[in-house]
């Protein structure tokens, strides 16, 4: 039987448009997991493990609350349980050789190809992890989706927490698009978002995309952040906004809350 689960080869790309423009887009490979099929995936592809060690690995652990008990359980706490005939598709990059860094992960309920809610997770380089539960979705035409949630999560040093994410998803069966873009006042200030073409997750294609392109995974997320990190500050000469204290439920892990020591994000 054919996996559900998908690999998705394609990029990811960050405009800002105001105070000053910057603009940068990177190729990258992820996964839409079907969470169901968890279990099964080492079974069928030899260097993926799940909850155990392998060359790309997936943790329970790694996402919501760092909890070790399966993402679909986690995510109860956010989304009504999935009804029949429901199923969850989980867009993110595996650990590879042990690390990854996913600055967003999105948990899609879906149901005879329609997405009927979702669950933006955001982590910062501070060591942070939010939450965004998106419930109230809004069809746009067949197979496009949008959101809307006010910013309660500092992100990127070179914004505050001000503005409202417009989130719009636009799924098929042959490609994916995933964007959130921040408006502020009225006006869209930055746009990003990634993109991918679907290939079936099998063996033979976790060995020609994501072994053969290593540094296309979520391994190379923090160095590129680092850099354009580096170009806005010190090339441009951006603002810096500390990092202030989270105070959101929705904030699942902080670094300086002593329950959450030691949860890896």
């Amino acid at each position: 039987m054919n996996l559900r689960s998908r690999l998705y080869r394609g990029e990811v790309t960050h405009q800002r448009l105001t105070p000053l423009r910057h603009a940068f887009s990177y190729p990258v490979t992820f996964f839409g997991f079907d969470l169901a099929e968890l279990p099964e995936l080492p079974r069928r592809l030899p260097f993926f493990g799940y909850n155990r060690p392998a060359l790309l690995r997936l943790n329970d652990r790694d996402f919501l609350r760092g909890k070790p008990e399966p993402i679909d359980r986690q995510l109860d706490e956010f989304l009504p349980p999935a009804a029949p005939g429901e199923r969850t598709l989980l867009v993110t990059s595996p650990r590879y050789l042990g690390y990854a860094f996913n600055p967003v992960n999105f948990h899609l309920r879906m149901r005879n190809g329609e997405l009927r809610a979702a669950v933006a997770e955001v982590n910062n380089t501070f060591g942070d992890r939010h939450v965004y539960p998106l419930t109230d979705l809004r069809r746009d035409r067949p197979g496009r989706w949008r959101a809307s949630s006010p910013k309660e999560f500092h992100v990127s040093p070179f914004n505050d927490r001000a503005g409202c994410y417009h989130f719009s998803f636009r799924i098929a069966e042959e490609e994916i698009f995933l964007g959130v873009d921040l408006h502020r006042g009225g006006d869209c200030v930055m746009k990003t978002w990634m993109q991918g073409r679907a290939h079936p997750l099998t063996a033979a294609a976790v060995r020609r995309h994501a072994l053969l392109h290593p540094l296309d995974t979520a391994v190379n997320s923090m160095p590129r952040i680092l850099l354009q990190a580096a170009i806005l500050h010190y090339r441009k000469r951006m603002e810096v906004f500390p990092r202030p204290q989270p105070g959101s439920p929705n904030t699942l892990i902080d670094r300086d809350r002593p329950q959450d020591a030691g949860v890896v994000v």
